[in-house]
């Protein structure tokens, strides 16, 4: 990889009353993490305000939560309905990815791609998600997308490979980011957020939960793809009927 290329994400609003407004992600390729966004940060980004029980930051070495500092910005953004429509476009790379979706969605795309280039301890396995990012992914995309990264994880740093193909490591993986979401929702309850920042919140959470407690379950509704055989290349010729 060349180390001065930088991955850039930008995701350009565009509301029925001719509104827009952009939100712009530059991804370093070393720490694949956006820097912090320039102005003074609030109050309720300080590390102490409602911080997470798992955390391992100190507020002696570090002052302010790195995903409060970043999630900062998009309450600036005019509020506007959950469920408003809302056009969007996602330029990355050379291409431009167009959706017509809700505000409360779009904001999910965004903020999942804002919560993984944080420089949050708890979400830095998301970085290689973040780095090919896929705007406005279902479930079965996440649950596919985050399986594919465990397991780059354990091709090229297994820590215990043989309990590497358990998912426990992920498992602690999406615990973890569930008391980092409940506690950044507490904290854009103390800026007043809108009810589009907070729904694409829990919305970001739900996604995380829904396939944790039953992950092995969840992975059979993928087993389709990898039948025998299925990706065989076949060279017989048909036969006559």
């Amino acid at each position: 990889m060349d180390k001065k290329y930088s991955k850039r994400v930008r995701y350009e609003f565009i509301f029925k009353s001719g509104e827009e407004f952009q939100y712009q992600i530059d991804m370093d390729p070393d720490t694949l993490e956006h820097p912090v966004p320039v102005g003074l940060p609030p109050e309720w980004a300080r590390l102490d305000v409602d911080k997470c029980s798992i955390c391992p930051l100190k507020s002696s070495v570090t002052e302010y939560c790195p995903l409060a500092l970043r999630i900062a910005p998009i309450l600036s953004f005019a509020p506007h309905p959950a469920f408003e429509s809302v056009q969007i476009r996602v330029h990355k790379d050379n291409m431009t990815i167009e959706s017509y979706t809700t505000v409360q969605d779009a904001y999910r795309s965004l903020i999942g791609l804002i919560m993984a280039t944080s420089g949050c301890p708890h979400t830095g396995f998301f970085k290689p998600m973040a780095w090919f990012h896929l705007p406005f992914a279902t479930q079965d995309e996440t649950l596919f997308r985050a399986c594919a990264t465990f397991l780059f994880f354990q091709f090229f740093d297994p820590a215990d490979p043989e309990q590497g193909s358990h998912f426990s490591d992920l498992k602690q993986v999406y615990e973890n980011i569930h008391q980092v979401n409940q506690q950044i929702a507490k904290r854009l309850r103390r800026a007043s957020a809108s009810e589009s920042t907070l729904n694409a919140l829990t919305i970001l959470d739900i996604f995380a939960q829904s396939f944790l407690p039953t992950l092995n379950q969840s992975l059979q509704q993928l087993a389709f793809l990898f039948k025998p055989h299925i990706n065989e290349l076949n060279f017989e010729m048909p036969k006559d009927v």
